[in-house]
């Protein structure tokens, strides 16, 4: 068996439509696990499941709104009852703007915080019975870099959604380790994905953002999956409540 093998699997992954959540949904098929495609983005989830099909994977596209907990009950319900259990649960959708702190609305610090906090929140919860039922399972939350550094590259509404994604699951990691269910965070650095395009195709501050990382490149999403990958295999069985970050030495002590 590959060391990686997640034949037997049943992820959830919410973003799977782009960016990140996309790759590491193709990691997890080809890896040969179901993958429960979470997104409101409807073309997109069409894309990467006939991705995942086309490749011999097997993949359930579910279009839901993930502020609206009745949605997320029903998408978490809809994949037990597909694949008859739940086993990995990655929470990596995310909004973002780029608004400073004067000029947010309270409209626009709710919507990323009822997507990004509130979405993560309705995943756990949902997701929680199933995984129980299923012998136990994995979680992977994703935060940001910003929760280190506070950086003024998002709207305060993201960084204080990926700064309470850690200890949330811290939280989780130590109430559910008794079911046999693991949590750890990822903390990537800044990502070459549709949410950093700046409007005109590119990332917002590429260059200047490059020249502060000590490896030279952003990342790209199949950085972030792998990492995710080993986080969900057995590989890192002895791991839970942990915060991974990654970010090409970025914010090493003393760079």
């Amino acid at each position: 068996m590959k060391p990686f093998a997640l034949e037997g699997d049943v992820a959830v992954v919410t973003g799977a439509a782009s960016g990140i959540g996309r790759e590491i949904a193709k990691t997890f098929a080809r890896e040969g696990a179901a993958v429960a495609c979470f997104d409101k983005n409807v073309q997109g989830l069409a894309s990467v499941t006939a991705e995942i099909e086309t490749a011999g994977g097997r993949a359930l596209p579910v279009a839901l709104d993930l502020s609206d907990s009745s949605q997320v009950n029903a998408a978490m319900q809809q994949v037990f009852e597909t694949f008859g259990k739940l086993t990995i649960l990655i929470n990596c959708a995310a909004l973002i703007n780029y608004k400073p702190v004067q000029d947010t609305t309270d409209e626009d610090f709710h919507r990323l915080i009822d997507t990004n906090l509130c979405g993560y929140f309705y995943c756990l919860r949902a997701a929680y019975p199933y995984l129980k039922q299923s012998g136990g399972g994995r979680i992977v939350q994703f935060s940001s870099s910003t929760a280190l550094s506070g950086s003024g590259f998002a709207n305060i509404g993201y960084t204080a959604s990926k700064s309470a994604a850690i200890g949330m699951t811290k939280h989780v990691a130590g109430l559910w380790a008794k079911d046999n269910i693991r949590a750890n965070t990822i903390c990537p650095g800044l990502t070459e994905t549709p949410i950093t395009d700046a409007g005109d195709g590119k990332v917002k501050d590429r260059a200047a953002h490059e020249a502060a990382i000590p490896m030279g490149r952003i990342a790209q999403p199949g950085d972030m999956a792998g990492v995710v990958l080993f986080l969900v295999s057995d590989e890192s069985r002895y791991m839970t409540g942990t915060t991974l970050h990654v970010n090409g030495g970025k914010y090493m002590y003393g760079i």
